[in-house]
């Protein structure tokens, strides 16, 4: 088997998923209100260029595991579980459709920014080989409250799934600038919807540009060559 990567947000799934399940939690009141106003502030610096999206992200990540304090974290996953499926719509069609021929010849992880219950949440429902995430610390079951790891900085930490599956045929999607650590390893890097800075990086490097509708097009060339 070959290896194949997506990002989550606005890659497969069409909003920023991060956002949504804090207002969740918060309704779930496993949140507090000061916790949303603060992420709701740092979005605000972020979006107003006083912070870059490593350091608005890793902030956002602090204060999310914080407000988690002493939560459990199988309810945090069942909560996003349900979230997910009641909003399956919002996941990209060529998703779904592209996994039954690309999961015959590639095992297929999520590699997100966003939490460990979030990624094995998604995983889970679309029946995936795995994640690499940001991990919030857990002990006893529960959320100590601390990051012990961020993908804010890059997700270069594929390499060590690279090593086992090799760099043959492997693939990566994914949407930002966050992702061009992780496109820059695979054969395959491709990007969809690109924001600014990943659309000037495959510029320069040739890599395919394409949006959600054109996805499955794009996937599926890539299959049926390696299948021949």
């Amino acid at each position: 088997m070959k290896v194949a990567f997506f990002d989550i947000d606005k890659t497969i799934y069409n909003d920023h998923s991060f956002f949504q399940i804090a207002a969740n939690e918060l309704r779930e009141r496993k949140i507090d209100i000061e916790s949303w106003n603060s992420i709701q502030h740092l979005v605000s610096r972020y979006r107003n260029a006083e912070l870059s999206y490593t350091e608005a992200a890793n902030q956002l990540l602090i204060v999310f595991a914080f407000a988690l304090k002493n939560q459990k974290y199988q309810e945090l996953y069942d909560d996003c579980r349900k979230f997910f499926f009641k909003n399956k719509q919002n996941f990209f069609p060529y998703f779904e459709r592209i996994l039954r021929n690309l999961s015959n010849s590639h095992d297929i992880y999520l590699v997100t920014t966003n939490t460990q219950f979030v990624a094995e949440a998604v995983v889970d429902l679309f029946n995936l080989k795995g994640f690499i995430s940001t991990e919030f610390e857990i002990k006893n079951g529960l959320f100590t409250g601390k990051v012990t790891r961020s993908l804010a900085d890059g997700k270069e930490m594929i390499s060590n799934l690279l090593e086992l599956y090799g760099r043959n045929g492997s693939i990566a999607v994914g949407d930002s600038g966050n992702d061009i650590s992780m496109l820059k390893l695979v054969e395959h890097p491709l990007c969809i919807n690109p924001d600014d800075e990943l659309k000037d990086y495959a510029l320069q490097n040739n890599w395919p540009t394409f949006n959600d509708e054109e996805a499955e097009e794009v996937l599926s060339k890539i299959i049926l060559v390696k299948k021949s």
